[in-house]
């Protein structure tokens, strides 16, 4: 249990060796691509959220000038009814 590291090597079952050493290095490598990627990740969900709420805004817009003409014309006719 000291400080001293040990290469051990798994079964050449498969015509191959690969050391403990080469998992390490490999599961260094993949931690920070995990870290890399959910980095960018919530990066991206907040572009999503930037653009879901301007959707929303333009949406709004759409729907609420329609409606808004409708009442001017309404307004309009009413103002000339006798």
């Amino acid at each position: 249990m000291g400080g001293a590291v040990k290469e051990v090597a798994l079964p050449d079952e498969l015509g191959f060796t690969v050391t403990l050493r080469q998992i390490y290095e490999e599961m260094r490598d993949l931690t920070a691509e995990v870290r890399t990627l959910t980095s960018e990740l919530k990066e991206s969900r907040k572009t999503d959220e930037d653009h879901e709420r301007r959707l929303r805004v333009v949406e709004r817009w759409m729907w609420g000038l329609p409606v808004s003409i409708i009442a001017a014309v309404a307004a309009v006719i009413k103002a000339f009814m006798p």
